[in-house]
């Protein structure tokens, strides 16, 4: 009998000990295999069938078998671990996740370059300082700052293709020029009347809307480097590598002015230029997107080719000219390229500052339509090949999830 209690403590120590091993998750299933003592003579294992363990007379005892049980996949739901970026710290840890859907908005503050063709649009008259000398271009029209949005939201789907569609725009850029000089200017051209004035403005007014439809082809990597000397990559680090292709369209809309009076204060005779250039075709492109913790960097560049539809039209110039306008086609590109910073400041929301370049070719300038000759083609073109160069930093707010 007291064998058969050795025995009896023997296999509950064991099976204890399995249950302490089962606890690694790396373990598989552990079995502890009966132990069989008794038989004729104490001690002596026997060579007898194993007999039912509810046997008065039996000498078998069976320890249980223990298994090792990976987390469920409850427990993330519940809240006990991340529950995306699979670090299993507590929530609200920072690490970075992985999340599939984005929404990006964006304000933007632009400065546009003047590539006009920079033609004479005033002289000095028969009674200025130098006769027939240049005294303003459509290069002094220097547009300001324009304000600006940008709104993408895309979806990355679980077999690494997704789509995103998205719009940019700026609006209110203006360039003004503005000479006075007493009966001493003169406008290139023979418009009656122009050729001894004394205050000439010009103006510029420009919008610029873009609309993109993109399918995605994407990479993603994660890691974690907890001996690393920089203290961001000793938590998770995701990367993200979009390759981006799709469907474009620009609109740019542009008005030019000019204002003529013979004497300064008096009423003044225009001529004004309206121009529309829409850009159809199609981008390819990468971004790139790299998170540490609540800190991500972000950048992009794409590149679109496609046809140009081109329209200008004016007003009559008093009795001079009557109304004219055009139309044509040409080749357009647009190029866009963007360099941004994000603070998560929670799971879903964050911050966004960065850098924007852009070019945009193909296009009709409003002050490269003037045209002050009076014949039956005066006025009846389109100046195409008319380009804008954009550059100006971006700030928003973006949610992904």
């Amino acid at each position: 009998m007291l064998v058969r209690f050795m025995a009896a403590g023997v296999a509950l120590v064991l099976a204890a000990a399995a249950a302490v091993q089962a606890q690694d998750p790396l373990v598989g299933d552990f079995i502890i295999e009966p132990i069989v003592i008794g038989g004729p003579d104490d001690g002596i294992v026997s060579d007898e069938p194993m007999l039912s363990a509810t046997s008065q007379s039996d000498g078998i005892i069976e320890a249980p078998m223990v298994f090792a049980e990976a987390p469920g996949p409850g427990a993330e739901a519940s809240g006990a671990t991340h529950p995306r970026g699979g670090c299993h710290h507590p929530p609200g840890c920072g690490c970075a996740a992985m999340p599939r859907d984005y929404v990006v908005f964006d304000v933007l503050f632009l400065d546009r370059d003047n590539a006009t063709n920079n033609q004479p649009i005033l002289v000095d008259g028969p009674a200025g300082l130098n006769p027939g000398g240049t005294v303003m271009t459509t290069r002094h029209l220097t547009p300001t700052t324009g304000p600006g949005v940008r709104l993408f939201v895309g979806r990355h789907s679980g077999d690494t293709l997704g789509w995103e569609m998205g719009y940019w725009g700026v609006y209110g850029w203006y360039g003004d020029a503005r000479a006075t000089t007493n009966k001493a200017l003169a406008v290139p051209g023979g418009v009656p009347g122009w050729d001894a004035v004394s205050d000439v403005r010009a103006t510029w007014s420009s919008t610029l809307n873009v609309a993109e439809l993109n399918l995605l082809a994407s990479e993603f990597t994660s890691g974690c480097e907890p001996c690393s000397p920089w203290p961001q990559r000793r938590c998770r680090h995701d990367t993200v590598v979009d390759w981006i292709g799709g469907l474009f369209w620009a609109g740019l809309d542009e008005q030019a002015a000019l204002q003529v009076s013979p004497l300064v204060g008096q009423p003044s005779t225009s001529y004004r230029v309206t121009t529309s250039s829409n850009l159809f075709g199609g981008q390819l492109g990468v971004r790139g997107r790299r998170t540490w913790d609540r800190f991500s960097l972000e950048g992009s560049l794409k590149a679109g080719l496609g046809g140009a539809w081109l329209t200008q039209s004016s007003p009559p110039i008093g009795s001079y000219r009557p109304g004219r306008s055009a139309a044509d086609t040409d080749l357009g590109f647009l190029s866009t390229m963007n360099g941004t910073m994000a603070y998560r400041f929670n799971d879903v929301w964050a911050l966004r500052l960065g850098y924007n370049l852009a070019w945009l070719s193909g296009v009709a300038l409003a002050p490269n339509q003037w045209d002050f000759t009076d014949t039956k083609a005066g006025g009846t073109g389109v100046r195409g090949a008319g380009g804008v160069f954009l550059h100006g930093a971006n700030v928003g707010l973006e949610a992904r999830w």
